[in-house]
């Protein structure tokens, strides 16, 4: 992810993610970073946390992988 206004990013699909609401502002606002591992619907989304909420930074699955551990 190259961020627009931070990186310089493009605006297209291609460096895009949707994001709920509460997540965007918690990137954003909170310091979380997000990693995204392959393209396309195969893709798996990490967020990682600021330092504050995890010292180690561990990345954690997002969007629809992490329920798929579940099942």
């Amino acid at each position: 992810m190259r961020w627009w206004k931070r990186h310089h990013g493009r605006t297209d699909l291609s460096n895009g993610i949707l994001l709920c609401e509460t997540c965007h502002h918690r990137i954003h606002d909170n310091g979380w970073g997000i990693r995204v591992d392959g393209a396309g619907t195969a893709a798996h989304v990490w967020f990682i946390p600021p330092s504050y909420v995890d010292p180690a930074q561990t990345p954690r699955l997002g969007g629809r992988a992490r329920f798929d551990i579940a099942a």
